[in-house]
């Protein structure tokens, strides 16, 4: 006999997938939590990390959640976050889910020095022009 499912939904800037589940685990900053049909109203930040879905069937789905957003309403549970994957095989995902946060972290690190950069140029430029001098 199958659960009785929710509808999930998850949403990164790549794509957008749904799936039908009878029980959720992800993790805010407080702990993990569980959702099944039915739950009330719910919104909290997700932190990074590995959660799960329990099909109608009973198949556990893991998930590796890059942080993000969740909220429950209407009977649909959404998560939104930078990336999500998927997988029978929680090691890998886990793996997967912190070397995207590594690359993310990085060129983050990358971009926030070129716009230090431009910056810097930004102000030599202006006080040459205040202070009445070519450039």
């Amino acid at each position: 006999m199958s659960a009785p499912s929710f509808a999930l939904r998850v949403i990164t800037p790549h794509t957008v997938f749904e799936r039908e589940a009878s029980y959720l685990r992800l993790r805010d900053r407080t702990g993990y939590f569980g959702i099944m049909r039915g739950h009330t109203g719910f919104l909290t930040l997700l932190e990074t990390g590995l959660g799960y879905y329990r099909t109608s069937a009973g198949t556990e789905i893991f998930l590796a959640v890059d942080g993000g957003l969740f909220s429950v309403e209407g009977g649909r549970a959404t998560i939104s976050s930078p990336e999500v994957f998927e997988g029978d095989d929680a090691g890998a995902l886990a793996l997967r889910i912190e070397q995207t946060r590594m690359r993310r972290q990085e060129s983050e690190r990358i971009f926030s020095k070129m716009i230090d950069g431009l910056e810097r140029e930004f102000l030599k430029k202006t006080l040459t022009f205040l202070q009445g001098r070519p450039s």
